[in-house]
């Protein structure tokens, strides 16, 4: 679904209302983050969709390492030979060398994620390893993107923003399902950080359009929204809740 020029979201029911991004800078596609299924079916029909080849996707860059997100990337690497990107801390966990970091598995709200946090805390659902091709830190660049060190979801969490479409893609450390939020406490190592980081992102961006990991794709105010999760976190989802789009999750 495109959500503004060259900006395209892909979510999917499965690992927690998870969603991704493809963007087209009329150069080559670029994929945020990979989904949660293996086969990675949802992300090459909608690269089909546009009118494009798998070989023209050029860039994939992973906000982190968690299984909801690293599912297709094995296939996606495979079938284009695009570069893979993302924080060298993650690096090992995507390539499946090193566990991801466990969370307790003491329930905490949102109740309906706590099946994510268990599978985190017990290890489970393994991702497809795939080797990362290029580690990023604060400051670089990958395509039109200015990379955004986000610390406290996970140790190397990257968040991206594109000027030109005054677009940012948070990653886990902003959550808008079930309810707009600082992510998800109960999958999140470090929240008083991860706060912290959200708090960077006002600062250095003036982002119109939010993109997330999980939950649908704030349209108009991103800037506002976020400064509003960081301040007054009790108040601002029913402010934030109005900007959200009526859309429905692929499936």
């Amino acid at each position: 679904m495109q959500i503004a020029p060259g900006i395209y979201s892909l979510g999917q029911r499965r690992g927690g209302n998870v969603h991704a991004a493809i963007l087209d800078d009329g150069i080559g596609l670029t994929l945020i983050d990979a989904l949660y299924d293996t086969d990675a079916h949802i992300i090459l029909n909608e690269i089909k969709s546009l009118g494009k080849q798998v070989t023209d996707l050029k860039r994939i860059i992973l906000t982190h390492g968690h299984r909801s997100h690293l599912g297709g990337l094995a296939v996606l690497k495979r079938l284009s030979g695009a570069t893979v990107y993302s924080h060298d801390w993650e690096a090992d966990i995507i390539a499946g060398k090193r566990e991801a970091q466990r969370v307790s598995a003491f329930p905490q709200k949102p109740l309906q994620v706590y099946p994510l946090q268990l599978g985190l805390a017990l290890g489970l659902a393994k991702h497809p390893p795939c080797p990362v091709d290029q580690n990023l830190k604060d400051g670089d660049h990958a395509g039109p993107l200015a990379v955004i060190h986000v610390p406290g979801h996970t140790p190397g969490c990257l968040a991206f923003y594109w000027p030109e479409r005054r677009a940012l893609f948070a990653g886990d450390v902003i959550a808008t399902w079930p309810e707009i939020a600082l992510g998800w406490p109960g999958l999140t190592l470090d929240n008083k950080q991860n706060r912290d980081s959200v708090g960077r992102l006002v600062d250095v961006t003036n982002a119109e359009i939010l993109c997330v990991g999980h939950g649908e794709p704030i349209l108009t105010g991103a800037a506002e929204t976020i400064r509003g999760l960081v301040d007054r976190p009790s108040s601002v989802r029913t402010q934030a809740a109005s900007r959200r789009p009526a859309l429905q999750p692929s499936t």
